[in-house]
């Protein structure tokens, strides 16, 4: 199966970076799901949670804000304001 590969990065630690199967993330337009193969974009978060699932299971963190960019060749860099990891 392909992979995302992920990097979650806080305002002053790397939250996560590795591969995932799916990527939860909200957006101003609504929470959408990013999966391998998706197309390019750039999206402003807003506050709730990003859920990642992976082959281990799921890791969740609270965002106030941020950045989602994903990039070619299944790549998705989320730069935000993290409260705390659940």
């Amino acid at each position: 199966m392909a992979k995302i590969k992920l990097s979650i990065i806080g305002q002053d630690k790397i939250a996560y970076e590795g591969e995932a199967n799916s990527v939860f993330v909200p957006t101003q337009t609504g929470v959408i799901e990013v999966l391998p193969e998706h197309m390019q974009l750039i999206s402003a978060l807003k506050p709730g949670e990003i859920v990642m699932r992976n082959d281990k299971g799921e890791q969740k963190w609270k965002v106030i804000s941020g950045v989602l960019e994903v990039r070619t060749h299944s790549n998705v860099v989320i730069l935000a304001d993290i409260i705390k990891e659940e």
